[in-house]
């Protein structure tokens, strides 16, 4: 794809929203908000063509890769990041990536209301739990408690961030309690959330307990909000 191409899709996403103006004024509480900005949003991956999306995917799993190599990831690494939802951006190049570099790769297992975390693998013996995304089997996952202080990094999807890091997710609060595990950490794994390149907002509505990544990759930029001592 060709960028005068690019920028003319990436153009049309953002016109597809129709008027962040009307959501960031209307006169409902934060919570509302999101709801509205996720509809707006998720049709708009939806709409998205599956080629445009595959290109666009190795584009942002390029990114992640570089950055990761700024901490730097190592073969004594843990990293965890996420198996995609239908129409999100994929990170499978990353997970391949870092397993053939010998990184323990963590994924989530949905448990409840929270989630489990298991080694990354072979997906053709994996399950689709009820949100339709694929996880292993949750015999051996670990707590998030357990898992995710001793990640270097954890790669987080969102449907949209903002300029001061905060994200906007699918709307269950999995990844908000899990993250809540790292409070008061000294030392916290790098937080890096991931979306398409029109889904970076000026503002994303936030509550008390969301909780901000320190960096953004898309398509097109890596984002720094925090940066690492």
């Amino acid at each position: 794809m060709d960028l005068g191409t690019y920028i003319q899709m990436n153009n049309a996403a953002r016109t597809r929203f129709g008027g962040l103006e009307e959501y960031m004024t209307v006169n409902t509480d934060q919570g509302e908000r999101k709801s509205i900005l996720r509809s707006t949003l998720r049709a708009a991956r939806v709409a998205r063509e599956s080629a445009a999306r595959t290109d666009l995917d190795v584009q942002i799993s390029h990114h992640i890769c570089g950055l990761l190599e700024t901490i730097p990831v190592t073969a004594d690494s843990v990293v965890a990041l996420y198996v995609a939802m239908p129409y999100e951006p994929s990170v499978n190049a990353v997970r391949k990536n870092l397993r053939e570099l010998g990184v323990t790769v963590l994924v989530p297992v949905v448990n409840g209301d929270d989630l489990l975390w298991a080694s990354d693998g072979d997906e053709v013996s994996w399950a689709r739990n009820s949100f339709g995304t694929l996880e292993p089997d949750p015999d051996g996952a670990i707590s998030s408690a357990q898992a995710l202080p001793e990640c270097a990094a954890i790669i987080i999807p969102a449907q949209a961030i903002d300029p001061n890091g905060f994200r906007l997710g699918q709307g269950k609060g999995f990844y908000d309690r899990a993250l809540a595990e790292l409070a008061g950490l000294e030392g916290p794994p790098l937080l890096i959330g991931v979306t398409f390149e029109s889904e970076f907002l000026p503002e994303v509505p936030t509550e008390e307990h969301d909780i901000p990544v320190d960096a953004s990759v898309t398509e097109l930029s890596v984002r720094w909000f925090n940066t690492p001592d």
